[in-house]
């Protein structure tokens, strides 16, 4: 999975005539690094390693001919977007570079009261409002800026609410309205926030607002969207949060190390060579244990998988529903589980191997969509986290391919 084939993942396979649109979170930036919210603010600009994965992205970029790129104003993005552009120059030398528009509707999520902030900070001096602010993002408030408090009868001046989640999926379902139809049957590059890409693809495949911090967007992270021509607001998600062109094997874990991770494969017959490249991948990866049907071929496919990994404990069982009942006990118990030393600097990881309906109904059932809306590919990888002191799973990444 090194960079060099990457573009491979970035191809469409649908025969359908549809906009495909690619989206790239911005590299890591000085915010990123000291690890302070920065929100819609400019004050940060790229790190050296961010602008070496940008660069990097470009290049795994190269397999897609992008008919424009969309990008937010912010400094951050504009720069990532130059050398996403100098990555992409070889494939682009003989003919012109696509044209970018700056679009004030893709700056990242409004979060004045705590621009600048450590993560730290907020997390002990905001505590009810961060609490609000994982737990319940939908409902989350927070107040204007001075100088924009409204003033009543008597010149007092009185902070006015707003609800930065809700107003950042309106921007977003008003991006859709308004890019979509101009650019029907053509691929689109936006490089935006964390949280702006987060609510386009929330309102492209039905997700509510209330699933914001479901999924996990990484520094350079690379999603896709289609949408068909017939439904040009309906979009299918086909792939999430990439990282493998950075060289990582698994995106990062944001939210602590402790807790369940599961790795998601659809078991096949078809294809062993992908088997194993998806076994070399993850041979640096430590798997404890394994989750396998034997009313299939999973249990194959996930001895397979497990070539480099002969202590993981390897686990058959005989429902078919056996991820959704595990999911609901996961969601129900896990605040009674404790870490214990083996665990303290990794999560427990479990390789899970099952049908295509099965891994696609759980994906659905963590995002809260329809199947209709996640394209689940053959021979690849699914990420589901389980953060240890979180209420809600996060999906790490979709269809991770060799």
């Amino acid at each position: 999975m090194h960079s060099e084939h990457n573009h491979k993942e970035f191809r469409s396979s649908s025969t359908i005539v549809s906009t495909r649109v690619i989206l790239v979170r911005h590299a890591q930036s000085t915010y990123n690094a000291q690890k302070r919210y920065q929100g819609s603010c400019n004050d940060s600009v790229l790190t050296e390693k961010g602008r070496s994965d940008a660069y990097q992205t470009g290049i795994a970029l190269r397999g897609n001919i992008m008919d424009v790129i969309y990008t937010s104003p912010l400094l951050r993005t504009l720069e990532t977007t130059l050398e996403i552009l100098d990555g992409l120059q070889e494939r682009y030398k003989r003919i012109l570079l696509p044209p970018i528009d700056s679009s004030p509707l893709l700056k990242e999520i409004d979060m004045s009261a705590w621009h600048g902030l450590t993560y730290k900070y907020v997390q002990e001096h905001f505590a009810e409002d961060y609490r609000c602010w994982k737990e319940r993002p939908h409902e989350f408030q927070m107040a204007q800026p001075q100088s924009e408090k409204q003033l009543q009868k008597g010149g007092v001046a009185v902070a006015k609410q707003y609800f930065p989640v809700l107003e950042l999926y309106d921007r977003a379902r008003k991006f859709w309205r308004e890019i979509l139809p101009l650019h029907i049957g053509k691929t689109i590059l936006i490089v935006s926030h964390s949280g702006t890409i987060r609510a386009l693809i929330g309102t492209a495949i039905a997700m509510g607002c209330e699933q914001y911090h479901v999924l996990q967007q990484s520094n350079c992270g690379i999603s896709i969207l289609n949408f068909t021509t017939l439904n040009d607001q309906q979009g299918q998600l086909e792939a999430m949060n990439l990282t493998t062109h950075l060289g990582e094997v698994l995106p990062k874990l944001k939210d602590g190390k402790q807790g369940l991770r599961l790795l998601l494969v659809p078991a096949t017959e078809k294809t062993p060579h992908s088997i194993q490249k998806l076994a070399e991948h993850l041979q640096t990866v430590p798997i404890d244990f394994s989750l396998s049907s034997d009313l299939d071929n999973s249990q194959q496919t996930a001895k397979q998988l497990l070539k480099y990994h002969p202590k993981a404990v390897q686990l058959q069982v005989l429902r078919q529903d056996f991820l959704q009942l595990w999911q609901q006990t996961l969601l129900s118990e896990r605040t009674a589980m404790s870490a214990n030393d083996t665990y303290s600097t990794r999560p427990i990881t479990a390789l899970v191997v099952a049908s295509f309906s099965i891994i696609q109904n759980m994906l659905a059932q963590v995002l809260g969509t329809s199947l209709q809306c996640l394209k689940l590919l053959p021979n690849t990888l699914s990420v589901i986290y389980y953060p240890l002191k979180m209420r809600t799973p996060v999906l790490q990444a979709m269809n991770i391919a060799d």
